[in-house]
């Protein structure tokens, strides 16, 4: 019988959002000062995340940012859905620059929209940091479906940097 309570409580916790350490609560996050829209349009991938409810059982996670001639940016974020061969799994919606770094999102259906705080920008523009001021929500983003060790050690710095426990990134199957 214990056994069968401690499997329950390990099955109920696996499936528990990602909650950060309250000691970081009105720390400083670091952002891009310098962020401009044409940086973040394209495609990007993305290569690691700290888990979110709303993508469960999703792989092969892109995100599609295109620039509006009204200086907004359009957002469609899409994955494949574990286990359901050929299902997609898609959102969109439009952001807005509201400050350094900082994006606000309105996607579709959802009724309020969503604080973006852009942490890093690689040098060479082919890595995106993405994490939310309540440091529940990060992603790496970049260019292409790969990543190396020595760019998601960065990327974990960055997350560090800014409160994040970084022993909950979680590396994300594109295929």
């Amino acid at each position: 019988m214990k056994a069968l309570a401690f499997a329950a409580l390990l099955a109920v916790t696996a499936c528990a959002p990602f909650i950060p350490s309250s000691r970081w609560l009105g720390a400083p996050m670091f952002v891009v000062s310098n962020l401009e829209a044409s940086q973040l349009a394209g495609r990007w991938y993305e290569v690691a995340s700290f888990p979110a409810r709303f993508q469960a059982g999703c792989y092969a996670t892109v995100a599609e940012y295109t620039l509006r001639p009204d200086g907004t940016i359009g957002v469609r974020n899409q994955c494949r859905v574990e286990g359901q061969p050929g299902v997609i799994r898609q959102i969109e919606g439009v952001a807005e620059i509201v400050g350094p770094g900082q994006l606000q999102v309105r996607l579709q259906g959802v009724p309020f929209p969503a604080k973006y705080w852009v942490l890093d920008i690689s040098s060479d523009g082919r890595t995106l940091i993405v994490g939310t001021p309540t440091r529940q929500g990060g992603w790496v983003l970049r260019r292409d479906p790969s990543v190396t060790p020595e760019q998601l050690f960065a990327a974990r710095e960055v997350f560090a940097r800014n409160g994040y426990d970084v022993a909950a990134l979680q590396r994300t199957r594109q295929r």
